[in-house]
Protein backbone atom coordinates (compact mmCIF):
# COMPACT_ATOMS: atom_id res chain seq x y z
CA UNK A 1 0.00 0.00 0.00
CA UNK A 2 1.24 3.43 -0.86
CA UNK A 3 2.10 5.34 2.33
CA UNK A 4 0.54 8.45 0.77
CA UNK A 5 -2.99 7.00 0.63
CA UNK A 6 -4.73 8.64 3.57
CA UNK A 7 -7.94 7.46 5.15
CA UNK A 8 -9.88 7.99 8.35
CA UNK A 9 -13.37 8.13 9.75
CA UNK A 10 -15.57 9.43 12.51
CA UNK A 11 -19.08 9.16 13.89
CA UNK A 12 -21.56 10.94 16.13
CA UNK A 13 -24.60 9.44 17.86
CA UNK A 14 -26.41 12.77 17.50
CA UNK A 15 -29.74 13.01 19.31
CA UNK A 16 -30.43 9.29 19.05
CA UNK A 17 -30.37 6.89 21.97
CA UNK A 18 -27.87 4.55 20.36
CA UNK A 19 -25.43 4.38 17.49
CA UNK A 20 -26.83 2.34 14.59
CA UNK A 21 -24.15 3.32 12.06
CA UNK A 22 -21.01 1.29 11.51
CA UNK A 23 -17.89 1.88 9.47
CA UNK A 24 -14.61 0.17 8.75
CA UNK A 25 -11.57 0.45 6.53
CA UNK A 26 -9.04 -2.20 5.63
CA UNK A 27 -5.67 -1.68 3.99
CA UNK A 28 -4.69 -4.55 1.71
CA UNK A 29 -1.45 -5.71 0.17
CA UNK A 30 -1.49 -5.04 -3.55
CA UNK A 31 -3.24 -7.88 -5.36
CA UNK A 32 -3.89 -8.70 -9.01
CA UNK A 33 -6.27 -5.71 -9.25
CA UNK A 34 -3.89 -3.36 -7.45
CA UNK A 35 -6.49 -2.76 -4.71
CA UNK A 36 -4.92 -1.04 -1.71
CA UNK A 37 -7.86 -0.14 0.48
CA UNK A 38 -11.49 -1.09 1.05
CA UNK A 39 -13.88 1.19 2.97
CA UNK A 40 -17.47 0.48 3.98
CA UNK A 41 -20.18 2.46 5.79
CA UNK A 42 -23.55 1.07 6.89
CA UNK A 43 -26.61 2.67 8.51
CA UNK A 44 -28.89 0.30 10.42
CA UNK A 45 -32.60 0.91 10.01
CA UNK A 46 -33.89 2.98 12.89
CA UNK A 47 -37.10 1.80 14.53
CA UNK A 48 -36.42 -1.81 13.49
CA UNK A 49 -34.99 -4.67 15.55
CA UNK A 50 -31.21 -4.83 15.72
CA UNK A 51 -30.30 -1.80 13.64
CA UNK A 52 -26.90 -1.61 15.29
CA UNK A 53 -26.34 -5.34 14.83
CA UNK A 54 -27.38 -5.15 11.17
CA UNK A 55 -24.88 -2.43 10.30
CA UNK A 56 -22.01 -4.10 12.16
CA UNK A 57 -22.80 -7.52 10.68
CA UNK A 58 -22.89 -6.05 7.18
CA UNK A 59 -19.57 -4.22 7.58
CA UNK A 60 -17.81 -7.24 9.05
CA UNK A 61 -19.26 -9.62 6.48
CA UNK A 62 -18.35 -7.33 3.60
CA UNK A 63 -14.74 -6.86 4.64
CA UNK A 64 -14.27 -10.52 5.49
CA UNK A 65 -15.38 -11.54 2.00
CA UNK A 66 -13.68 -8.91 -0.18
CA UNK A 67 -10.01 -10.03 0.07
CA UNK A 68 -10.83 -13.55 -1.15
CA UNK A 69 -13.35 -12.52 -3.81
CA UNK A 70 -12.34 -13.01 -7.43
CA UNK A 71 -12.69 -11.06 -10.65
CA UNK A 72 -12.54 -7.34 -11.33
CA UNK A 73 -12.83 -4.82 -8.49
CA UNK A 74 -16.51 -4.29 -9.30
CA UNK A 75 -17.17 -8.04 -9.33
CA UNK A 76 -15.41 -8.39 -6.00
CA UNK A 77 -17.54 -5.63 -4.50
CA UNK A 78 -20.70 -7.40 -5.64
CA UNK A 79 -19.50 -10.70 -4.23
CA UNK A 80 -18.69 -9.05 -0.91
CA UNK A 81 -22.13 -7.39 -0.85
CA UNK A 82 -23.84 -10.73 -1.44
CA UNK A 83 -21.78 -12.22 1.37
CA UNK A 84 -22.80 -9.41 3.73
CA UNK A 85 -26.43 -9.98 2.80
CA UNK A 86 -26.04 -13.69 3.49
CA UNK A 87 -24.53 -12.90 6.89
CA UNK A 88 -27.64 -10.93 7.82
CA UNK A 89 -29.86 -13.76 6.63
CA UNK A 90 -27.93 -16.22 8.80
CA UNK A 91 -28.19 -13.93 11.84
CA UNK A 92 -31.95 -13.60 11.40
CA UNK A 93 -32.42 -17.35 10.96
CA UNK A 94 -30.45 -17.92 14.17
CA UNK A 95 -32.46 -15.28 16.07
CA UNK A 96 -35.97 -14.90 14.57
CA UNK A 97 -36.70 -11.94 16.86
CA UNK A 98 -34.35 -9.97 14.60
CA UNK A 99 -36.67 -10.37 11.61
CA UNK A 100 -36.94 -7.00 9.89
CA UNK A 101 -33.44 -5.80 10.74
CA UNK A 102 -31.59 -4.25 7.85
CA UNK A 103 -29.06 -1.66 6.83
CA UNK A 104 -27.94 0.57 4.03
CA UNK A 105 -24.41 0.02 2.73
CA UNK A 106 -21.93 1.99 0.66
CA UNK A 107 -18.44 0.66 -0.05
CA UNK A 108 -15.47 1.53 -2.23
CA UNK A 109 -12.18 -0.09 -3.11
CA UNK A 110 -9.19 2.04 -4.10
CA UNK A 111 -6.48 1.21 -6.63
CA UNK A 112 -3.98 3.05 -8.77
CA UNK A 113 -6.58 4.07 -11.34
CA UNK A 114 -9.06 5.47 -8.85
CA UNK A 115 -11.87 3.60 -7.13
CA UNK A 116 -14.82 1.33 -7.74
CA UNK A 117 -17.92 1.58 -5.55
CA UNK A 118 -21.21 -0.10 -4.71
CA UNK A 119 -24.23 1.06 -2.71
CA UNK A 120 -27.65 0.00 -1.47
CA UNK A 121 -30.07 2.38 0.22
CA UNK A 122 -29.70 6.06 1.04
CA UNK A 123 -26.14 6.43 2.31
CA UNK A 124 -23.88 8.72 0.31
CA UNK A 125 -20.73 8.63 -1.77
CA UNK A 126 -19.25 12.08 -2.46
CA UNK A 127 -16.33 13.16 -4.64
CA UNK A 128 -14.57 16.41 -3.71
CA UNK A 129 -12.10 18.14 -6.01
CA UNK A 130 -10.76 21.69 -5.99
CA UNK A 131 -13.60 23.22 -4.02
CA UNK A 132 -16.42 21.34 -5.72
CA UNK A 133 -18.37 18.37 -4.44
CA UNK A 134 -20.81 16.01 -6.13
CA UNK A 135 -22.82 13.04 -4.96
CA UNK A 136 -21.78 10.06 -7.04
CA UNK A 137 -24.32 7.36 -6.21
CA UNK A 138 -28.08 7.36 -6.75
CA UNK A 139 -30.28 7.01 -3.67
CA UNK A 140 -32.72 4.14 -3.37
CA UNK A 141 -35.61 6.12 -1.91
CA UNK A 142 -39.20 6.93 -2.76
CA UNK A 143 -38.09 10.57 -3.00
CA UNK A 144 -35.62 9.76 -5.77
CA UNK A 145 -38.36 7.93 -7.68
CA UNK A 146 -40.76 10.84 -7.21
CA UNK A 147 -38.17 13.33 -8.46
CA UNK A 148 -37.61 11.20 -11.55
CA UNK A 149 -41.36 11.11 -12.19
CA UNK A 150 -41.42 14.90 -11.87
CA UNK A 151 -38.52 15.17 -14.34
CA UNK A 152 -40.55 13.11 -16.83
CA UNK A 153 -43.57 15.37 -16.30
CA UNK A 154 -45.77 12.68 -14.73
CA UNK A 155 -46.23 14.73 -11.54
CA UNK A 156 -45.30 18.27 -10.55
CA UNK A 157 -42.19 19.15 -8.57
CA UNK A 158 -44.44 20.43 -5.79
CA UNK A 159 -46.25 17.08 -5.62
CA UNK A 160 -42.93 15.23 -5.50
CA UNK A 161 -41.62 17.46 -2.72
CA UNK A 162 -44.79 17.19 -0.61
CA UNK A 163 -45.22 13.40 -0.70
CA UNK A 164 -44.99 12.09 2.89
CA UNK A 165 -43.36 8.85 1.72
CA UNK A 166 -40.27 10.59 0.30
CA UNK A 167 -37.88 9.32 3.02
CA UNK A 168 -38.80 5.64 2.59
CA UNK A 169 -35.95 3.41 1.41
CA UNK A 170 -36.68 1.17 -1.57
CA UNK A 171 -33.68 -1.16 -1.29
CA UNK A 172 -31.89 -2.40 1.81
CA UNK A 173 -29.50 -5.14 2.91
CA UNK A 174 -31.61 -7.42 5.10
CA UNK A 175 -30.92 -11.00 4.04
CA UNK A 176 -33.49 -10.98 1.24
CA UNK A 177 -33.16 -10.44 -2.51
CA UNK A 178 -31.48 -7.09 -3.17
CA UNK A 179 -34.02 -5.07 -5.14
CA UNK A 180 -31.67 -2.29 -6.29
CA UNK A 181 -27.88 -2.12 -6.30
CA UNK A 182 -25.91 0.81 -7.68
CA UNK A 183 -22.28 0.51 -8.75
CA UNK A 184 -19.70 2.47 -10.67
CA UNK A 185 -16.12 3.64 -11.02
CA UNK A 186 -14.28 6.94 -10.62
CA UNK A 187 -10.97 8.22 -11.89
CA UNK A 188 -9.24 10.20 -9.19
CA UNK A 189 -6.67 12.98 -9.35
CA UNK A 190 -4.06 13.83 -6.71
CA UNK A 191 -5.60 15.34 -3.55
CA UNK A 192 -9.16 14.30 -4.49
CA UNK A 193 -11.31 13.30 -1.54
CA UNK A 194 -13.81 10.45 -1.57
CA UNK A 195 -16.35 10.60 1.26
CA UNK A 196 -18.60 7.73 2.30
CA UNK A 197 -21.34 8.87 4.68
CA UNK A 198 -24.65 8.01 6.28
CA UNK A 199 -27.64 10.27 5.78
CA UNK A 200 -27.00 12.02 9.11
CA UNK A 201 -24.64 14.34 7.22
CA UNK A 202 -27.66 15.93 5.52
CA UNK A 203 -27.54 18.45 8.37
CA UNK A 204 -24.59 20.03 6.57
CA UNK A 205 -25.70 19.37 3.00
CA UNK A 206 -23.28 19.13 0.11
CA UNK A 207 -22.27 22.79 0.31
CA UNK A 208 -21.51 22.47 4.01
CA UNK A 209 -19.39 19.37 3.49
CA UNK A 210 -17.52 21.11 0.66
CA UNK A 211 -16.93 24.10 2.92
CA UNK A 212 -15.36 21.92 5.61
CA UNK A 213 -13.19 20.14 3.03
CA UNK A 214 -12.00 23.52 1.73
CA UNK A 215 -11.19 24.73 5.23
CA UNK A 216 -9.20 21.54 5.81
CA UNK A 217 -7.17 21.88 2.62
CA UNK A 218 -3.81 20.21 3.19
CA UNK A 219 -5.04 18.33 6.27
CA UNK A 220 -5.03 14.55 6.48
CA UNK A 221 -8.10 12.45 5.77
CA UNK A 222 -8.58 11.74 9.47
CA UNK A 223 -8.63 15.47 10.23
CA UNK A 224 -11.19 16.09 7.49
CA UNK A 225 -13.47 13.36 8.85
CA UNK A 226 -13.16 14.75 12.37
CA UNK A 227 -13.92 18.27 11.17
CA UNK A 228 -17.10 17.16 9.35
CA UNK A 229 -18.41 15.38 12.44
CA UNK A 230 -17.43 18.30 14.69
CA UNK A 231 -19.33 20.75 12.46
CA UNK A 232 -22.46 18.58 12.63
CA UNK A 233 -22.22 18.45 16.43
CA UNK A 234 -21.72 22.22 16.60
CA UNK A 235 -25.00 22.74 14.74
CA UNK A 236 -26.68 20.65 17.44
CA UNK A 237 -29.93 19.85 15.60
CA UNK A 238 -32.62 18.71 18.06
CA UNK A 239 -33.39 15.63 15.93
CA UNK A 240 -29.86 14.93 14.67
CA UNK A 241 -29.55 11.40 13.28
CA UNK A 242 -26.47 9.25 13.74
CA UNK A 243 -23.81 10.66 11.41
CA UNK A 244 -20.79 8.75 10.11
CA UNK A 245 -18.13 9.59 7.54
CA UNK A 246 -15.12 7.86 6.06
CA UNK A 247 -12.72 10.06 4.09
CA UNK A 248 -10.08 8.81 1.65
CA UNK A 249 -7.55 11.17 0.06
CA UNK A 250 -5.98 10.21 -3.25
CA UNK A 251 -2.17 10.29 -3.02
CA UNK A 252 -0.18 13.23 -4.28
CA UNK A 253 2.18 12.48 -7.10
Amino acid sequence: MSPDLQFGGGASVGARRRQEDAWETRALPRDENGVRLVAVVADGLGGHPGGDQASRTACDGFLAAFPDASGSPRERLREALQSANAQLRAAIEASPELWGMGTTLVAACFHAGGCDWISVGDSFLFHYRSGRIRRVNPLHTVGAELDERARRGEITEAEAAADPERPLITSVVMGLSLEEVAAGSMRLEPDDLVILATDGVETLGEDGIASVCGEQRGAGAEEVATAIIRRIEEIGSWNQDNATVVVVRQPRR
